[in-house]
């Protein structure tokens, strides 16, 4: 037998809640848009699906295993193709995307589950380099949200916003832009600071965000969760097709009108970084 030559990355992490707990946050919508999309719909069970939607951009994932709470195995964000169009030459790239798969496995230990989980199916093509990356980078994060939505804000209304700009700069001028003193922030030290360290920043317009560090990749992404309770996320990103700087800030029993103002401080900040 020939070893598969497909790729796959994977991510290990403890939560400090019962697998039951864990195991309804991946697979209820209610509880899905509390930590991970901006929306979603859920068709529970074998040869069901989980939808996952972010504004217009929506991806179908097929139940393909459902072995509560231990076992959840998913296709991953397949958009709608006709027979026709799989047999296309041109959509080898769609038909190829029927081979990914999400394994999620949980494992309990009493009030306590270890969670892994496996992303494969990846081509070893150079055509899917971004998106392995992509998404290895993004499941490193929502993995985190989820632990921070289970362990510290269940059950709580999380008011969440992704906001973007296109850019046809280099990723590591977008990084210069957000993570030395300018037009983003005031005060900013990102260099060597590793998971689990302090993190302060001064934006331009004065306000103060100090936190602790998740994910420090320059010249890709900084995320942390803030003194608050809420997450922020930034950087550069291009596995979705066009370049763009964003911030994807997310917050927990929040007033709307606090988020809309905090939403509006960060698309300012991105508007005088890359638009001026």
């Amino acid at each position: 037998m020939s070893p598969d030559p497909t790729r796959s990355h994977e991510h290990r992490l403890t939560i400090d809640a019962p697998a039951e707990d864990v195991w309804t946050a991946i697979t209820s919508a209610e509880e899905l848009v509390r930590w991970f999309p901006l929306g979603a719909s859920v068709t529970p069970g074998p040869g069901g699906e989980i939808v996952y939607r972010w504004g217009e951009f929506e991806g179908r994932c097929r139940i393909l295993a459902w072995e509560p709470p231990q076992h959840l195995r998913t296709g991953w964000m397949e958009a709608p193709a006709t027979a026709r169009e799989l047999a296309h030459a041109e959509t080898a790239h769609l038909a190829q995307r029927a081979a990914l798969v999400v394994d999620w496995f949980l494992e309990s230990a009493g009030k306590t589950t270890h969670l892994r989980v496996v992303h494969s199916g990846f081509a070893p093509d150079a055509a899917w380099d971004k998106e392995f990356d992509g998404t290895n980078r993004g499941w490193t994060f929502e993995l985190q949200a989820l632990k921070h939505y289970v362990e510290h804000q269940r059950g709580k209304e999380r008011r969440a916003s992704w906001v973007r700009l296109p850019v046809s700069l280099a990723p590591a001028e977008v990084w210069r832009r957000l993570a030395q003193p300018g037009p983003v922030f005031r005060a900013v030290a990102l260099d060597g600071l590793a998971p689990g360290d302090r993190l302060r920043l001064e934006r331009a317009d004065g306000e103060v965000l100090a936190g602790r560090v998740l994910v420090n990749h320059p010249p890709l992404e900084l995320a942390a969760v803030l003194d608050d309770g809420s997450m922020l996320r930034f950087g550069f990103e291009d596995c979705m097709g066009q370049p763009e700087g964003h911030v994807w800030l997310a917050t927990w029993g929040l007033p709307a009108s606090e988020f809309t103002r905090r939403e509006d401080a960060w698309r300012a900040a991105l508007t005088r970084a890359f638009e001026a």
